[in-house]
């Protein structure tokens, strides 16, 4: 099929298409205009970074920026592409144009009533829309990358929709008995026309067989690639664009660096996590020692599913800023059950409190929606007056089913404030509250309840931590099922703690960590709810809370429970747990570093 033109003298064009050559060349000589034309594999999507705008972080030209329009509309086919391709990629004159069709196009509508019988848009129509609209774009000078479509997967959503004929929904690979098709046809043309080819089907193919990663990873929906995916793009692109043009880059400090089986760690962090001996390390606690050095804590060899005294607290020392760790310690274990999931604290007076789960059993009656008379996780203390050389006995402080432990505050009074959730009954739930020590951790009060009411098992409050204003009051952080935390306050010390009300911070259905600075700000590690906890970000406050900067992700792909601590003035450590293999079998405590003036940075560019 002959190419399309703007109009209909082809002297004229001719001009046009001279002239659009020659806007690309000056284009180039100055900030180059990418057009990623597609579909809503392409299009903004929520709160996700889409290959679009990481392209747009990611790339540079001759040491310069590069501007990414991105022209993706949910639904579109090649037909559809064909009738606003002049308006949104032509008209801004683009140095490239990268073109991704194909999952509706491909599509038969079995869910209509009628059924349909065939594709949207047939393969041959399909492949001629592509040529003309590549053949278009290379007339007026600029490279054309084409990319096939991401592959699909079943999601019963989808099997609802699509699950009869030509798809076979018992297949794992059904969803895509014609997209293969579609995504073979662009490799033609691409060989046909000595077009660019990013082959994003067959990249995603390849990942689904990585370790550990089960087959349509990228796509949670089963269709749109999600942060992970669009991740996976956008590198393919900076690496085909950078190859194929050597004034096209890399921005410096844009490479994630990989951290354990799924996990990246920011450009802006350093990666400092230790190995360990057992198959299980739950807990990212930090502790700081007299002397400078830190020490991580955590329970091993196995998580709650070990055997009674099987699993017990360890650490590991070190001395030169996270780059070598000292051999693992036994620090204690309980005979009886899981020493499991521990935080520190280390007070003014030199002595470190370790707070921990003694994990016996966790069993919910689905019938009356309560837990059952045997649930039972009950918190635990230790501490240390040596640097963690010796320690105390083990000292119950309370007796019931706690969810893990989240650090503790020393008031300005010195009183020991360690923040806990606990299982109650009728209907079963979990409210929040604290024990409170004011003679160095020998006897506990306990707190008020705080009940946000709620029914069923991980419901209500939730692992909350705490962390004393400047007005001496303290502040409760609560984590809570419905997207944002909750917060509480303590005129008191503690032991009174005002009804709890919604915070305006967007979370995940998981704990936050709040600590206070040298600098007087506070400091927050968190799961943000629309990247639930694939993503952990960190932010400041320079008002007590009340209003936070910009968060910055510094971990992606399965980080969760923070835990943070300034090792040094303006350098922080976050401690958290990576989960992706499970909780009962091996979840493993990493950490990484960075500084203080990387949050600030952050937060004035984003201002800017």
């Amino acid at each position: 099929m002959a190419p399309s033109t703007p109009s209909s003298s082809p002297r004229v064009f001719a001009l046009l298409t001279a002239l659009t050559a020659l806007s690309v060349q000056t284009a180039l000589a100055s900030q180059p205009v990418i057009v990623a034309f597609g579909d809503s594999t392409t299009a903004p999507r929520g709160e996700t970074e889409v290959y679009a705008t990481l392209l747009g972080q990611e790339l540079s030209f001759e040491g310069g920026d590069v501007k990414v329009v991105n022209a993706g509309i949910g639904g579109n086919t090649t037909a559809n592409a064909k009738a606003r391709f002049d308006q949104d990629v032509l008209a801004h004159r683009p140095a490239v144009v990268i073109m991704q069709f194909g999952i509706n196009d491909s599509a038969v509508d079995v869910w209509k009533k009628p059924p349909a019988t065939g594709p949207r848009v047939p393969l041959e129509d399909y492949r001629d829309h592509l040529r003309e609209m590549l053949r278009t774009v290379k007339q007026s000078g600029a490279r054309v990358v084409l990319m096939t479509p991401n592959p699909i997967s079943w999601t019963e959503p989808l099997r609802k929709l699509y699950g009869s004929a030509p798809y076979l929904p018992e297949d794992p690979d059904g969803m895509n008995v014609l997209l293969r098709d579609y995504a073979e046809a662009v490799r033609e043309l691409a060989r046909e026309e000595s077009a660019d080819l990013v082959d994003v089907y067959a990249a995603f193919k390849t990942a689904d067989q990585l370790p550990k990663r089960k087959p349509g990873w990228l796509c949670p929906d089963g269709m749109h690639p999600g942060d992970a995916g669009h991740r996976l793009v956008a590198k393919l692109l900076v690496e085909h664009l950078a190859s194929a043009d050597p004034r096209f880059a890399r921005k410096p400090g844009t490479v994630w660096t990989p951290s354990g089986e799924i996990n990246e760690v920011s450009p802006h962090a350093t990666d400092i996590t230790h190995d360990a001996a057992g198959p299980a390390v739950l807990g990212p606690a930090l502790v700081k020692l007299g002397d400078g050095s830190v020490m991580s804590v955590y329970s091993t060899p196995t998580s709650y599913a070990g055997k009674p005294g099987e699993c017990f607290i360890a650490g590991r020392v070190t001395r030169d800023g996270g780059s070598t760790w000292e051999t693992e310690r036994e620090l204690t274990r309980l005979p009886q059950g899981r020493a499991a999931h521990p935080t520190a604290h280390r007070t003014r007076d030199g002595v470190i409190h370790l707070f921990f789960l003694g994990y016996k059993q966790h069993a919910w009656d689905k019938a009356t929606g309560n837990p059952t008379a045997n649930t039972r996780s009950d918190l635990w203390t230790v501490r240390s007056a040596d640097d963690g050389g010796t320690w105390t006995e083990p000292q119950m402080v309370f007796e019931g089913y706690t969810g893990s432990t989240n650090g503790a505050e020393e008031t300005h009074d010195g009183r020991l404030v360690v923040p806990f959730s606990h299982y109650v009954a009728q209907p079963g739930r979990l409210v929040s509250r604290t024990a409170v020590s004011a003679d160095g951790g020998k006897t506990w009060q306990l707190s008020n309840s705080l009940d946000i009411g709620g029914a069923g098992d991980h419901e209500g409050a939730l692992e909350p931590c705490v962390v004393e204003l400047k007005d001496k009051r303290l502040w409760m952080v609560i984590r809570t099922s419905r997207k944002f935390f909750w917060e509480s306050f303590s005129e008191d010390g503690g032991l009174v703690w005002s009804e709890a009300k919604v915070t305006s911070i967007n979370s995940s259905h998981s704990p936050a960590h709040v600590i206070r600075l040298g600098d007087g700000r506070l400091a927050m590690a968190w799961n943000p709810a629309v990247h639930q906890r694939r993503q952990l970000h960190l932010a400041l406050s320079d008002d007590d809370g009340r209003t936070w900067g910009p968060s910055l992700a510094v971990v992606r792909g399965s980080a969760t429970y923070p835990y943070l601590l300034e090792a040094k003035p303006g350098e922080l450590w976050v401690g958290y747990v990576d989960a992706y293999s499970g909780w009962g079998t091996n979840p493993r405590a990493r950490h990484v570093k960075l500084a203080e003036q990387v949050l600030l940075d952050h937060a004035k560019a984003r201002a800017e």
